[in-house]
């Protein structure tokens, strides 16, 4: 038995969503907003499923250019969602949603080091968006070296760069 920590079982794992996952990462969305209060009074859920079914399906078939859209899982099954959209310029967090038990544990930072770690290595930019209405997500951002480098009505747009592009 060792207690190296590089031998431990990982928190989480990811792996590429499939259609008949649709239905889970339209509920883990969802259920991660609604418990963080941000859905608001005239929230039309039968629409927004529609549509979000529609747009998730185009990614997982590959419609939307350079975007993988992910299963997260961890203790045995899947907790949330993850998407990534890559350029030659930079990584994209498009979106990263967990359930709430899966929230606070290790998970999102462990995954967007490992975004920076991509990043650094190619020399480009790691991209996120953040919904102004969302500080905890914005502040765990900036706690991993983030900064806000614009915005526009909705979302505040941070950036992580390696030392040699900022």
């Amino acid at each position: 038995m060792t207690s190296r920590l590089e031998d431990a079982e990982p928190p989480y794992r990811i792996r590429p969503a499939a259609l008949e996952d649709i239905g889970f990462l339209t509920d883990v969305v969802l259920t991660a907003t609604r418990a963080q209060g941000r859905l608001p009074g005239t929230f039309d859920e039968p629409a927004w499923r529609t549509a979000f079914t529609a747009w998730t399906r185009k990614q997982i078939r590959g419609d939307v250019p350079g975007s993988t859209t992910s299963i997260i899982e961890s203790g045995g099954g899947p907790v949330g969602r993850l998407r990534i959209t890559r350029s030659k310029d930079h990584i994209e967090l498009s979106g990263i949603q967990l359930l709430p038990h899966a929230q606070g544990r290790g998970i999102g930072t462990a995954i967007i080091e490992h975004l920076k770690a991509e990043a650094a290595a190619a020399d480009i930019p790691l991209d996120i968006g953040v919904e102004k209405d969302n500080p905890r997500a914005r502040r765990l951002y900036e706690r991993l070296g983030c900064v806000q480098v614009a915005e526009d009505e909705q979302e505040h747009k941070l950036r992580w760069a390696p030392v040699g592009t900022r």
